[in-house]
């Protein structure tokens, strides 16, 4: 047998690289977005801090530092999969979880309707109980 790989082989190791390859530009795109977000949240803070003409609001100040929270969080899963070429499970339902908290303060949960504020409650227990219950390093 001739140990020259087919052309099979080489298509296969094509695809094999294409989810690396995007994988290394979403976490270049992230590091971006995570720089920008940072700076964002340290600006929203320094108008908090040391009045300025532009007066800073508490709520945008928590919603920048959870987008940050949720763009480093993505960033880890990406990291992890470089690392061990899967896609941790509780990463990513930490992920939603700060995406729901944020959602929740942002947005004033005192004037929705019962059907969505359940749906809403509901979701967040899903999430709650996956990060409880998946045991940590559990990948697909």
């Amino acid at each position: 047998m001739s140990d020259k790989p087919t052309m099979i082989e080489h298509v296969t190791n094509i695809f094999s690289l294409v989810p690396l390859i995007l994988y290394t530009v979403v976490a270049f795109m992230l590091t971006i977005i995570a720089i920008v977000s940072v700076w964002d949240s340290a600006v929203l803070v320094y108008h908090l801090v040391i009045p300025t003409t532009v007066p800073a609001n508490i709520i945008d100040i928590i919603n920048s530092l959870l987008l940050t929270i949720t763009i480093i969080v993505l960033f880890e899963t990406v990291a992890i999969y470089f690392r061990t070429k899967q896609v941790d499970v509780r990463v990513l339902l930490i992920a939603g979880l700060t995406g729901m908290v944020k959602h929740i303060l942002v947005y004033n949960m005192g004037s929705i309707d019962p059907v969505t504020l359940f749906a809403t409650v509901s979701l967040l227990a899903v999430l709650i109980a996956g990060i409880v219950l998946i045991k940590p390093g559990k990948s697909t």
